[in-house]
């Protein structure tokens, strides 16, 4: 599933080629939008957004949410450019004179009012966006201090949206090691010098994660392992995918888990 970076790089590529643009056709596949987006023809994009894994475009009052959960994806071509010929089902397709974007194979897709976005489940339960960089260190700091979620052990909380929203499987792994905790000790038992860290390695790995698309070690270190052969799933990470490796800082083993049935990935003496 594309986590947080993901969706906000893709809702850039979809801002850039729709916004303020007039679409020429739109198409909507989707049962839940079918026949619902035909008064968009002729009408300007206003807006594109991301809100953790949840896409939002934004036509006059109008605003069609997508979540690509498991297989969903957003594509971009020139207009002029014929749908790829693959396994995915085509849900709702917008064209301009310059660009066609494709929603395929995503399950989560409808249309609702703009006054009804900040209520949507989804959406209205979600916490900081670590992936929307506009989120700051602080505001993830205060958020670390909520009551509800201090006897939550990190390897859990870290994949709840309510506690940071855009975090999936790969940042999980990653930014517990970047703020050197063990994925089993409970959020409420940290100190603040190590919820400190945590809040600063949420930013710093999701934030790399989206500038790098989807590297989170230093861009020079990446390189430098896929000059040496190293398979792109293990060179872009510190730990995750990379159980049987030396530890970059420590040249200890990474060591793999599974919690809730995903893996987890984590460095036994970097993290304590």
């Amino acid at each position: 599933m594309p986590e947080g970076p993901e969706i906000h790089r893709a809702a850039a590529q979809l801002r850039k080629a729709l916004v303020g643009r007039t679409l020429l056709s739109v198409g909507g596949e989707h049962p839940a939008v079918a026949g619902r987006l035909d008064g968009w023809v002729g009408r300007e994009v206003d807006a594109v957004e991301a809100r953790s894994k949840a896409m939002l475009i934004h036509v006059g009052e109008q605003v069609l949410y997508s979540h690509n959960q498991l297989y969903g994806r957003w594509t971009v071509n020139r207009a002029t450019t014929a749908p790829r010929n693959w396994k995915r089902s085509l849900r709702v397709e917008l064209v301009n004179d310059q660009h066609a974007c494709r929603l395929w194979s995503a399950s989560d897709v409808m249309l609702m009012d703009t006054w009804e976005v900040n209520g949507h489940p989804y959406i209205a339960q979600l916490g900081p966006d670590v992936a929307d960089l506009r989120t700051t260190v602080a505001e993830v700091r205060v958020h670390l201090e909520e009551a509800r979620f201090q006897r939550r052990g990190l390897a859990g909380l870290l994949l709840d949206q309510r506690f940071l929203a855009g975090v999936g499987n790969y940042l999980r792994s990653e930014i517990l090691f970047e703020a050197g905790v063990d994925p089993s000790r409970r959020l409420g038992h940290l100190n603040a010098g190590e919820k400190d860290a945590l809040a600063e390695a949420a930013v710093a790995i999701t934030h790399r994660a989206y500038h790098q698309k989807g590297v989170t070690v230093e861009q020079d270190a990446y390189d430098t392992m896929r000059g040496l052969g190293v398979a792109r799933r293990s060179a872009r990470h510190f730990v995750f995918h990379r159980d049987g490796m030396p530890c970059h800082r420590c040249q200890s083993t990474v060591v793999h888990g599974r919690v809730g049935g995903r893996r987890l990935d984590a460095c036994p003496t970097c993290q304590t």
